[in-house]
Parts: structure tokens; C-alpha cells; sequence
């Protein structure tokens, strides 16, 4: 028993060395949000679909962007240690009724229906609220693999549009005036996938129609880097 417990204490000291000469890697996600007319789009949907020339066509798209040709939405970087979340998101807050209180009669409201008919209009009161962001907004879990050579990736990337508010009819008065709420229409353009990819590789995540309108193209172009933790 007294010789075991120095080899065990010296097998101990070394898988902690071991352990600690580890290294530690970085991830970094980047997601350009782009759109682009739908007749220079889709040409080149095959190459941005091929790992030999997405490149290629990922450079002509910085030059149409460059040249306002292309819209960049959204550019989005997160940073994370390895096996580990990271979000991304450039967001507005817009904030809506949900829920309303109806209007009501006040007390010793007359019975005479004509005078009902001239009574001053109640209003509908809003009673609760919800909060939706509009905006872009990447969210990536990653692990390095094969000493930082390939990323095991899932990626959920999103682009929420307010598009306009519309109005909700809420009933009639007693004059056949009717009420009505407004609530906002929204438009969800949004990837999630699993992916397997070598570091620096860049892949065409996801491709969206716009709604309201239909000659343009939404693309999300994906991109996640593996480094040593303190490589400059």
C-alpha cells in the first residue's frame, strides 16, 4: 500500500499535466444577412452551393454590395470558447397590445336607445403587452474537433421584419359605428441546421423569399473559424 500511493499521487500529476497542456480553443461564427435581386440570385445559388466556388461567388457578392447592387442587412459575429453558446443579435424592440378591456357603459347610462346612439365614445383599453424583437440574430453551440481542424456546429439564424400593422375588428356600437384594434403582421425569415465543417469554410446556410416582395432573394452565408486560445 505504501508503494502504490506515490505511483497513484505520480499518475494523478500527470493526467493534470496532461489535461492542462490541452489546448483551448476559440470559435468564431459569422453570418452575413443579404439580399439580392432574385434574377442575380439564383444564378449563382449553384456555386454558392459548391465548396470549390463559394468563394468565389461570396466575393462577387461584397462587390455588389460594395456597389449598392446588394443590401447587407445584417452582419453577425459571435465569439465563443469551444463546446460552448454564442449569440449574436441587432435587434428594435416592438412592443403591442395583446389583450383589451372592451368599452363599457358608464353607470346610469340612459335606456333610450337613441340617446345610447349619440352616447360619447368609449374607448377600447389595452390590459397586457408583449415585446417581439425585429432584427437579425444568430445563435450558434460549437465544438472544435480534430485539433481545431473541423467544428461540429448547430446554427439557428433569424431576420424578424415588422411589415405594417393591420386592424382587428373589436365589435359595434350601439350608432353601428364599428371598433377595431391594431396589431402588427411580421415576417420570419429563419435556418436552424447541424453541421460538420472544416474551420474557415464557408456555406450558404439558408435561402428566403422576402414577403411583399417578390424579385428579391434573402441569403444567409455562414462562416465559423477555429483558433488557439492566446494565438495572436
Amino acid at each position: 500500500m505504501r508503494v502504490l500511493l506515490p505511483i497513484l499521487c505520480l499518475l494523478g500529476l500527470l493526467a493534470g499535466s496532461r489535461a492542462e497542456d490541452q489546448p483551448v480553443w476559440n470559435l468564431v461564427a459569422e453570418c452575413q444577412v443579404v439580399v439580392l435581386p432574385q434574377k442575380v440570385a439564383l444564378p449563382l445559388l449553384g456555386d454558392l452551393l459548391d465548396e470549390t466556388k463559394i468563394e468565389a461567388a461570396y466575393a462577387r457578392i461584397q462587390e455588389m454590395i460594395a456597389s449598392g447592387k446588394a443590401e447587407l442587412v445584417g452582419n453577425q459575429i459571435a465569439k465563443m470558447p469551444s463546446g460552448t453558446r454564442g449569440v449574436s443579435e441587432t435587434v428594435e424592440e416592438l412592443k403591442y397590445a395583446t389583450e383589451f378591456e372592451p368599452p363599457s357603459l358608464p353607470q346610469n347610462a340612459p335606456e333610450n336607445i337613441q340617446a345610447l346612439k349619440e352616447w360619447p365614445l368609449t374607448g377600447i383599453t389595452p390590459t397586457a403587452f408583449e415585446t417581439r424583437n425585429t432584427g437579425v440574430r444568430l445563435e450558434v453551440e460549437a465544438t472544435e474537433e480534430s485539433a481545431g481542424r473541423q467544428i461540429f456546429a448547430t446554427v439557428v439564424c433569424e431576420h424578424v421584419r415588422f411589415l405594417r400593422w393591420t386592424k382587428i375588428d373589436a365589435g359595434r356600437l350601439a350608432s353601428g359605428e364599428r371598433l377595431s384594434v391594431e396589431q402588427p403582421i411580421f415576417h420570419t425569415a429563419k435556418s436552424t441546421c447541424t453541421l460538420r465543417l472544416r474551420t474557415g469554410q464557408r456555406v450558404l446556410l439558408g435561402v428566403h423569399k422576402i414577403s411583399g416582395a417578390a424579385d428579391s432573394l434573402e441569403l444567409f452565408l455562414l462562416r465559423i473559424t477555429a483558433t488557439r486560445a492566446g494565438t495572436p
